[in-house]
């Protein structure tokens, strides 16, 4: 049965991929009205995003599907970069927990059975309507709505007005081209093969336990473990291989001959790919936004391609929420290019300078690259955090290009009951605003912090251990992160958004108030209703 068409919508989300099905899902938890389109009517069954970090997963946390993707999921293996000697330039892990965000910080996946999870999710959700096999042909705009023409699978169309749209619809976007937004080039453009394997189970044991960059100036390749019987192998491609849209099936077991034979395992996929960076110019165009690769694209070398669109959705997802209800005005969604697109770009310089060690071809660049990265760590490889490699937020609706403005918070594990068995963080405190408090604020503090917090209709969060008062929930904490945290930034507050990023924190006590008083203004909402003013990017 066709689902009905819906006439109108809060927001309308094309595409429906982990992308604009995390978007969908994040709206529609919120309350709002949602309609998905997508041209294609399945799951597409192959894997192609490879990697989930801690971020993402306290996403689908917040959806309710982290769970149901254990199955599904591996921890990400240490990472090996191997010079032109075969020996160690370089190592990157995670560290030991307890992790800052609860979850591991990453993982690899299967990502249909991620997008099955997501649909189902998206399923059980009143407000949201979904139609595969539509697809978006039109977008015009006007100043109360977005009026989109679609085509159903029978040919026929119907007419959509939202509040909002959100292209989520892939690196080639009709949407994008139609709203004429530019990408703008990163000075990245490599080709290569990205192999995927289900290696018979007596053979793993053959492959490195660990994943591997072979920085091997005369063919760099990648290995990594993915959950179950899964690996990835990707091969920079030669010049007179560049070319090809596909690789004979001969040709592909040559490459994996120092590690397989066709007896060993099966192809699962096997696809060339154009490795490049790049980014939108301009974010929103009136009522129409763009998220995903429809906005960005990188090298996979940090594998936060998947990702970063996942860190879009989440930060659009409560400013359209706001803007909708009339919270906020509507130039907060200004905020959301001024925040993620210099972000997208701190994010593709690392990736770049990772690509750059690794597919250096010239013998001897490659042997002093070896020497200068041994060099630089005392001659020792030494491990480094790879999230340490993530930048965070430095425009925008923060209160100030400050650490740990901009960073997400950490996830404690606790209990805000007594004698309750200690869980993750979110899953006991509402969505939105959070004040976190390092000591419980005394009579006159509180008093003063009730309008401002009511204004973000922010929850206030004690963590010293103080039983819980009026309007002020008190957690115990099982791990330790968040006094950490605190004692580390050497503050005494820290208001949180909706999204978990840090918007400022408050060195003293005195200064609280004030703190949430600046995120009111920038807002735009009550009790000061002055206009936004968001730090602009440099």
């Amino acid at each position: 049965m066709r689902p009905q068409d819906p006439e109108t919508a809060d927001v309308a989300v094309i595409g429906f991929g982990p992308v604009g099905a995390t978007l969908a899902a994040l709206l529609g938890r919120r309350g709002l009205r949602v309609a998905v389109f997508d041209k294609s009517q399945q799951i597409y069954p192959l894997p192609r995003a490879f990697a989930l970090d801690h971020e993402a997963l306290r996403v689908f946390q917040e959806i309710g599907i982290a769970g149901t993707l254990a199955p599904h999921m591996t921890l990400y293996r240490p990472t090996i970069y191997q010079g032109s000697d075969r020996e160690p330039i370089q190592h990157f892990d995670m560290g030991p927990p307890p992790y800052p965000l609860a979850w591991a910080p990453s993982y690899t996946f299967n990502q249909p059975a991620l997008e099955a999870s997501l649909r189902e999710a998206v399923g059980l959700l009143p407000g949201v309507s979904v139609h595969l096999g539509h697809e978006v042909v039109q977008i015009t705009q006007s100043p109360g709505h977005a009026l989109l023409g679609v085509r159903r699978p029978d040919g026929t169309e119907l007419q959509l007005r939202a509040h909002y749209v959100v292209g989520c619809d892939g690196g080639t976007s009709p949407t994008r081209k139609q709203m004429g937004l530019k990408l703008k080039s990163l000075d990245f453009d490599e080709p290569w093969i990205v192999v995927d394997m289900h290696v018979d189970e007596d053979k793993l044991d053959r492959l490195p336990a660990t994943n591997v960059q072979y920085c091997d100036p005369a063919r760099p390749c990648t290995y990594v473990v993915g959950p179950g019987t899964h690996r990835r192998w990707e091969f920079l491609l030669l010049p007179h291989e560049a070319e090809q849209r596909e690789m004979p099936p001969a040709s592909i077991w040559q490459l994996l001959a120092p590690w397989l034979t066709p007896a060993d395992a099966r192809i699962w996929r096997a696809a060339t790919y154009r490795f490049h960076a790049v980014v939108l110019e301009q974010w929103r165009q009136g009522r129409v936004l763009l998220a995903g690769d429809s906005a960005h694209q990188m090298p996979p070398f940090l594998a936060q391609g998947m990702c970063q669109g996942l860190r879009d959705a989440v930060n659009l997802a409560w400013k359209l929420q706001w803007v909708i209800e009339g919270r906020a005005p509507e130039r907060l969604l200004d905020s959301y290019g001024d925040e993620r697109g210099p972000q997208v770009e701190d994010v593709t310089a690392t990736v770049k300078r990772l690509g750059q060690i690794i597919c250096e071809r010239d013998p001897v660049r490659a042997a002093e690259r070896d020497r200068r990265l041994r060099d630089a760590q005392g001659g020792q490889v030494r491990m480094q955090l790879r999230q340490s490699l993530l930048p965070g937020v430095h425009h925008g609706l923060i209160d100030r290009d400050e650490a740990p403005a901009g960073t997400p918070f950490p996830q404690a594990v606790g209990s805000v009951e007594a004698g309750a068995a200690p869980r993750m963080m979110d899953d006991l405190l509402p969505h939105g605003f959070l004040l976190v408090l390092r000591h419980a604020p005394d009579a006159g503090t509180l008093d003063a912090l009730r309008e401002p917090a009511a204004a973000l209709g922010a929850q206030l969060l004690c963590i010293d251990g103080a039983a819980a008062s009026q309007g002020i929930a008190s957690l115990a904490e099982a791990d330790g992160v968040l006094a950490g945290w605190f004692e580390r930034h050497a503050c005494e507050a820290a208001l949180v958004r909706p999204d978990h990023l840090v918007y400022g924190v408050a060195r003293s006590g005195g200064d609280i108030e004030a703190l949430v008083r600046r995120a009111c203004q920038q807002l735009g909402t009550a009790p000061d209703r002055a206009a936004v003013t968001l730090q602009e990017p440099a």
